[in-house]
């Protein structure tokens, strides 16, 4: 005869495996945060001690009112990768900026060699906009993000960033935001994007950049 109890000892073990589970996941979870492992992985891992440039150009016209942009994405690249890799020696930006609005150059190794870098993070702004209308944002953007090793004169790394919104799905009124704070914002997350093949990254930021454009 079967045992009345049956049903409730299965629910019961059933009850506690899933319980262990639970606490296997998050346990697996937990361990992922403290270790970093949830998080995209370095594409181009620059080497401990290396010393590195970062600069930015741009290839598109740019309005008076954006003239700086390159110089500010190239900043906010720089200021990422420093906080990520603090064992990499980044060329202080000021000394990068002196270089070169004081030479004529064409090749990223150029700069490289003359500022005495290992290598150089170059940023191609290829498309750059902050309107979708007359009367609300939504930036635009298209990159090519290349690393040069100097001391071969090559490129070893590249990665094409096409149409980056900023927000992804949705529009910010004039009325609620200044041009200049926007298109600070803007420039911040282009920079994060620009950074991203060099050092560890959340893949959770891209979910969060049309709430972020609300919190202000």
């Amino acid at each position: 005869m079967q045992d009345a109890r049956t049903p409730k000892v299965t629910l019961l073990g059933g009850m506690v495996s899933v319980l262990l589970l639970t606490a296997g996941c998050s346990a697996l979870a937990t361990a992922m945060w403290i270790t970093g492992a949830y998080k995209n992985q370095a594409e181009f891992p620059i080497e401990k001690e290396k010393k590195v440039a970062v600069v930015a150009r741009p290839m598109v016209t740019l309005t008076y009112r954006d003239a700086h942009v390159d110089k500010e994405l190239a900043r906010g690249v720089r200021g990422i990768l420093a906080r990520e890799l603090p064992k990499v020696q980044f060329i202080d930006q000021q000394e990068v900026e002196r270089w070169l609005d004081e030479n004529t150059w064409e090749n990223y190794c150029d700069v490289g060699k003359a500022l005495g870098a290992d290598y150089v993070i170059g940023v191609d702004l290829e498309e750059f906009g902050l309107y979708k209308g007359q009367t609300v944002y939504q930036g635009t953007a298209s990159l090519l993000v290349q690393a040069f090793d100097c001391a071969a004169g090559n490129r070893v790394y590249e990665k094409r960033m096409n149409n980056i919104q900023y927000p992804p799905n949705g529009v910010v009124p004039t009325a609620e935001v200044l041009e200049p704070d926007f298109r600070r914002e803007f420039v911040t997350v282009l920079s994060e994007f620009a950074a991203r093949p060099f050092h560890a990254w959340d893949p959770n930021q891209d979910v969060a950049l049309d709430a972020r454009s609300l919190n202000r």
